[in-house]
């Protein structure tokens, strides 16, 4: 599939304009070429950012208001798929500039293989701000292993090193023991707020071991995953871990709760 020339604006909920303040709830995009539109919107039980931030009395008009813009995009976009060759810029006329709750941000423009997948993409984004999420909940793992490392006098063994070669394939971990016995801790969350990007996140890491294996550079068993989970009330997400967690087991990667301390030490002092 060739890439083409998307358009996107950010969706925005601004109940007081007299502030200028709003929240970004969804994404709109047009693929210029296949005259395609998709979009991705906040759903309208999921008022804790609107409530949290304006006022609670926002909450029924985020919930009507949320209803209404989801129609009419839809009404838009159901026309577009039933419709060849229309002329009238109807994207345009979805983020027009008007005085109104819910406004449209300046049109930005990228290329897309798949609109679909660009248009989640923003969406984790810009709305679920997926920039701070993973790298920073990973970040506080990392600390955690590194003091309970020095805890037990095992912190001087690990450092931050690469496994592989340059030329072939190589991997950067955080916790790398090269002394008699090669071994490697990897901090891993899997607290996504979707079972695909949580998925997503585990079968990356898994490839990376898979490679690794492939060139002999490292054994699975030598590395071990210490991961934060969902919660298991949480039955989607909790689903969806348990069955990435099986297939990187089947591998051979050890797998250890972050809160598991004896655990992890022992792995780590073997």
């Amino acid at each position: 599939m060739n890439k083409q020339i998307c358009k996107y604006s950010i969706i925005r909920f601004q109940p007081y304009p007299e502030t200028e303040e709003f929240a970004n709830i969804g994404i709109v995009l047009y693929a210029t070429a296949s005259k395609r539109l998709e979009f991705r919107l906040l759903d309208s039980k999921q008022h804790a950012r609107i409530t949290g931030f304006f006022d609670p009395k926002c909450k029924d008009v985020f919930v009507q208001t949320s209803k209404i813009i989801r129609a009419e995009v839809e009404r838009i976009k159901k026309f577009l798929d039933e419709t060849a060759g229309v002329d009238v810029d109807l994207y345009g006329e979805i983020i027009r500039c008007r005085e109104d709750i819910i406004r449209f941000s300046d049109s930005r423009v990228l290329f897309s293989i798949d609109p679909v997948a660009t248009v989640d993409k923003l969406f984790e984004h810009y709305i679920h701000r997926s920039f701070i999420h993973e790298p920073g909940h990973e970040e506080k793992m990392k600390k955690q292993v590194r003091e309970l490392l020095d805890s037990r006098n095992l912190g001087k063994k690990y450092r931050e090193d690469t496994i592989g070669e340059p030329d072939k394939y190589e991997v950067r971990f955080p916790f790398v023991c090269k002394n008699t016995k090669q071994t490697v801790i990897k901090p891993i969350h899997f607290k996504q707020e979707k079972p695909s990007l949580l998925i997503d996140h585990g079968l990356s890491w898994l490839a990376k071991v898979q490679q690794l294996e492939k060139y002999h550079f490292i054994r699975p068993d030598e590395i071990l995953f210490a991961y934060d989970a969902p919660d298991n009330s949480q039955s989607n997400l909790f689903a969806a871990f348990t069955e990435i967690k099986e297939q990187i087991e089947k591998e051979g990667v050890v797998m250890a709760d972050i809160k598991q301390n004896d655990d992890i030490v022992r792995f780590a002092a073997a």
